[in-house]
Order: C-alpha cells, then structure tokens, then sequence
C-alpha cells in the first residue's frame, strides 16, 4: 500500500522536492503518517504541526483526495491505498 504527498510552498523547498511516494500500513492516519515523515522530512512536520499540541498549525491545509481533513476526521483521518495528500502552506492555501 502506498499514497502520494503533493508539498507546495515552503514545505516544498524545505523538502527539497514536490512529490514523496510513501508506503502506507492498514491502519494508518495522517498524524502516524507525519510522525514518520518527520524522520526523514524534520523540517516539513515543525513547519506544519504546533510543537506543544501536535496539532496542525492553523494556517495550513492538509487535502486528502481534494478535501480538507479538517472535514473529516482532522488528523486522526485514516488513509487507504492510492490516497493523495497535499499539504498547502497559508499563501497556497489559506
């Protein structure tokens, strides 16, 4: 299983790409995939999540499939095969 992160703005430069392939497990959310990518993207997760709450940062969106999790479940969303993620900072997105 495996999803696709679209990065825009800052996240993007800071990633140092636009696009990341990721596998995914059976039972995995957006906040477990943003653990995982902090390890290897550190700069893109304290960019986009509060350091004392774990929550995302007010000004950004996360789209799953074209809606914003924040319609669904917030970052607790559970993610399936073929998902698309796109984080958008507050100039492309808020």
């Amino acid at each position: 299983m495996e999803l696709v992160l679209k990065l825009q703005g800052d996240v993007r430069e800071k990633a140092g790409t636009d696009t990341i392939k990721l596998p995914i497990t059976e039972n995995e959310t957006v906040d477990t995939l943003l653990i995982r990518l902090s390890k290897r993207y550190p700069s893109v997760t304290e960019a986009i999540l509060d350091p004392t709450t774990g929550e995302l940062k007010p000004d950004f969106n996360i789209l799953l499939n074209g809606r914003r999790i924040q319609q669904l479940r917030g970052i607790h969303t559970k993610l399936k095969d073929r998902d698309e993620i796109s984080i958008l900072p507050p100039e492309a997105g808020g």
